[in-house]
């Protein structure tokens, strides 16, 4: 695409990106030269992270929007101006938010690929750094054209194999690309991450840097989106029976968010508190003070069980306003205000994706097991005697109170072809919406490829009602 060439800039000091490593030669090296030794590729990985930890990335807004758009959450009828759009579900093609995060992502995947294309030619490091590096940067370039799949194409369940899916980048040129089908885009995500995991140690014990059970852990991820239900299982389950994970428990639920490190986390995107991004770190869009604009959807409080940890834990009146609730998930980590390291795969995941697979496929028991085991840390008895024909929803309901807030309701409700259903639309607390209802098929769900992208590349074919 010719607008990456804004990129190459932020390639010539990405080494610079994270203040952990100190190289000043690489610093000031052009990226050609930085990235030909291993010390320079292992800031290069660090830069790479870094590009990851961005606002408009998983630093807050890919955790934000596709909640807001969503039905757990509404925008306050009073608020800052933020993620308007996206709580209407009326993107423009013009939308900051949506451009920043296309480019912010594949500034990341240039980044991942300067890596992967230069370690081949590395004559110094050990093959296990080499290895390590190459498949932590094919681990990143697949999350990332991952997320940009699920955000700017049809659901695979809607859309299917040969409707349009992203781009694939796999190296740095300057042209006009245009969109792959979503069959290419998967195969190209499913190939770097088998190959990332065939390049990692199987060691969970460093959850900051990917291994090779983040790799399974998001090739099941992947599977369960593209409707590969026996490959989600299969991924699931390798993670599962490792033994390096374990559900975090009910007691330690309230500080789970607060605290990095634990066994329950499979990858998590590691923010220093000297990383701050002030008043936009992700708690402070939920809670005030703060910018406070995004409140708990009574839509939500209904589903739960009080005496739910989950719900004693993170669903908590507002700050100011007795109608109302907060999330309290991400108050505040480091003793920082709003301050959250993303756990971007966790081992609960795990286990829902392997039941809702399960559901799927008719393994009914083993789905409804799957859900117990996380029933179980969270203060809730086992649910017994469930009909064939209701387990899915049950595995469905348990994702949506389990997962809520991380960044997953608008995908999980698309790519199950359920529409969004608002039914506390139109009170006078939220924001005004033009409709309360989103069908799951409308193309407008799905948001516009940015119009500077459109304007650039002759190639690249606009989304269907922009």
């Amino acid at each position: 695409m010719r607008n990456f060439i804004i990129y190459i800039f932020l390639l010539l000091s990405f080494t610079a990106c994270n203040d952990k490593l100190t190289l000043s030669p690489a610093v000031s090296l052009p990226t050609e030269d930085a990235l030909t030794n291993i010390a320079g590729v292992k800031a290069g990985i660090s830069g790479m992270y870094a590009g990851m930890r961005s606002v408009n990335y998983y630093g807050r807004n890919f955790l934000v929007i596709p909640e807001v758009a969503a039905d757990n959450v509404y925008l306050s009828a009073s608020n800052s101006n933020r993620f308007l759009s996206s709580f209407r579900v009326t993107w423009l093609t013009a939308d900051p938010d949506i451009t920043s995060f296309w480019n912010q992502a594949y500034a990341v995947i240039l980044r991942a690929n300067n890596i992967i294309n230069n370690v081949p030619s590395l004559t110094d490091g050990t093959d296990e750094e080499k290895n390590d590096a190459l498949g932590q940067a094919l681990f990143v370039r697949a999350l990332v054209h991952f997320d940009l799949l699920r955000t700017f194409s049809q659901s695979y369940v809607i859309g299917g194999g040969s409707s349009m899916g992203i781009p694939v980048m796999t190296k740095f040129e300057v042209g006009s690309p245009a969109r792959n089908t979503q069959d290419e885009s998967y195969a190209q995500i499913i190939n770097d991450l088998t190959q990332a995991k065939s390049l990692l140690a199987k060691d969970g014990s460093n959850p900051y840097n990917a291994n090779a059970y983040a790799a399974s852990a998001l090739l099941a991820r992947v599977y369960l989106y593209k409707g590969d239900n026996a490959g989600a299982v299969s991924e699931a389950t390798t993670v599962i029976s490792a033994g390096d994970y374990a559900i975090v428990a009910a007691k330690d639920l309230p500080e789970f968010y607060n605290t990095v490190g634990t066994t329950e986390d499979i990858f998590t995107l590691m923010v220093l508190p000297t990383e701050s991004l002030g008043s936009d770190d992700v708690g402070k869009i939920y809670l005030k003070p703060g910018y406070g604009d995004i409140r708990v959807s009574p839509d939500l409080v209904k589903v739960f069980d009080t005496t739910d940890a989950r719900y004693k834990s993170f669903i908590l009146p507002f700050n100011g306003s007795t109608k109302e609730y907060e999330n309290e998930k991400f108050y505040g980590q480091d003793g920082i205000f709003g301050l959250y390291s993303p756990k971007i795969l966790r081992i609960s995941e795990q286990y829902l994706i392997r039941a809702e697979a399960n559901a799927k496929l008719g393994n009914y028991a083993a789905a409804i097991s799957d859900l117990n085991a996380i029933r179980a840390n969270r203060t809730l008895a086992d649910l017994v005697n469930i009909p064939d024909a209701d387990v899915l929803a049950n595995v469905l309901l348990e994702r949506r109170k389990e997962m809520m807030f991380e960044g997953h309701r608008y995908f999980d409700l698309l790519r199950n072809k359920q529409d969004i259903v608002r039914n506390f639309c139109g009170d006078a607390l939220e924001l005004n919406t033009p409709t309360c209802t989103y069908p799951a098929t409308s193309p407008t769900v799905v948001p516009p490829i940015p119009q500077r992208e459109v304007d650039v590349n002759k190639n690249i074919q606009q989304n269907a009602g922009y």
